[in-house]
């Protein structure tokens, strides 16, 4: 819970009552040539008299594209006045209302698809839709729930006739969207920074957008609309309690978010310890996020530098590997008391620089494969190995 005072009040900032926030700054941080969408955003808490600490994270609230609510409701056939109940919260609003602000309108669910299914007017394309719910299609329905969204299935089957309560009550809820925090409160202590890939992808040749990236990256930095978010601390993704204590950080793309705000914290807060970063992306040419300012640390002698860029060679180069080539020197760092820190994908990158830990100790602590995963735990135990992964 976070705190805003004045002389006849107290504000309470959380889920329930978020602060309204507004982009002051946006900046692309790739160049020609890159095939992503990722930006740097500088978010006004000034009066706010929110606190945070790096390794935190923002929950903001998006709202939906205007136009896709707009496209939504005419596939309903529906003007947005139309009152109906969320279910969630049992309180009546208008249709308009709850799929701007309540419906996820990109994820369509297996419920949503029943509805659809039946339907009085899907008729002839009953036996297609059929066959997804079949239990040996189970992966099937899985890719097209994934590649679709609920108005593109409307508009498919050419379903007109739904009742709008129930086609509502199906809908996934618009849940806050979680962001790793990219600025330290002592470098920008009237700011919140983000590190934010705009996620597309394209249906029957339409390009389509992320709900939050997209508010965040578009609708909110360009029409200046207020971001209802809150502070989401973290327990255990923090910096060392000493301050002059060496740490090891591996956070390929928007996973460098959170490693951004760290070396702002330590350089501002004097301290002595080393700094090592491990970055990775596809081209060093077009996606470096904030190549500057990390040479600029690496040349003034406040951080090391690794960097995997799997384009960049015939062979593909990620961060583990970096990491293998670098093994002694960070084995070195490690029995000199270093924190270890990873940030990112859960699915397949932290699990590969987990196991090239695991071989770093092997090979530089001479331990059997089991000695080497005991290591790993001992690490974790004496929570010196820290992850912030999803």
């Amino acid at each position: 819970m976070y705190f805003f005072k004045n002389q006849s009040s107290v504000i309470m900032y959380s889920k329930q009552n978020p602060f309204k926030a507004k982009i002051s700054s946006k900046q692309l941080l790739v160049k020609d040539g890159s095939s992503k969408q990722t930006y740097h955003l500088a978010l006004d808490i000034t009066g706010s008299d929110l606190k945070y600490k790096p390794g935190d994270s923002i929950a903001i609230f998006p709202k939906n594209n205007p136009l896709l609510v707009e496209h939504l409701l005419k596939v309903l056939n529906a003007s947005g006045d139309e009152i109906i109940t969320d279910k969630r919260s049992g309180l009546e609003t208008t249709i308009g209302n709850f799929l701007t602000y309540n419906a996820n309108l990109s994820r369509l669910t297996s419920s949503f698809l029943k509805v659809i299914f039946e339907n009085e007017d899907l008729q002839e394309n009953k036996a297609k839709l059929d066959t997804l719910f079949q239990k040996e299609n189970k992966d099937k329905l899985m890719e097209y729930l994934a590649r679709h969204q609920p108005a593109d299935v409307l508009e498919e089957y050419n379903i007109k006739n739904i009742p709008l309560q129930e086609v509502c009550s199906q809908f996934s809820p618009l849940l806050p969207r979680f962001y790793s925090i990219s600025s330290a409160q002592k470098a920008h202590p009237n700011e919140i920074h983000l590190t934010v890939a705009l996620y597309t992808f394209s249906h029957n040749g339409e390009q389509k957008f992320g709900v939050a990236s997209h508010f965040l990256c578009n609708l909110a930095a360009e029409n200046h609309t207020d971001i209802p978010l809150y502070i989401h601390p973290t327990q255990t993704f923090t910096l060392p309690e000493n301050i002059d204590a060496p740490i090891i950080m591996v956070g390929p793309g928007t996973g460098v978010a959170p490693f951004r705000a760290f070396l702002q914290e330590r350089i501002s807060s004097n301290s002595n310890g080393k700094n090592w970063l491990f970055f990775g992306e596809r081209n060093k040419d077009s996606d470096f996020f904030y190549g500057d300012y990390f040479s600029d640390l690496e040349s003034q002698g406040k951080l090391k530098l690794s960097l995997a860029f799997s384009r960049d060679q015939d062979e593909k180069v990620y961060v583990q590997h970096k990491m293998l080539e670098n093994s002694k020197e960070l084995w070195n760092w490690l029995e000199q008391g270093a924190y270890f820190y990873v940030c990112g994908d859960a699915e397949k990158m932290a699990k590969d620089v987990d196991l090239a830990l695991q071989e770093i100790a092997k090979k530089e602590g001479n331990f059997s494969e089991e000695e080497a995963k005991q290591y790993i735990k001992l690490l974790r135990s004496q929570k010196r190995y820290r992850a912030d992964v999803y």
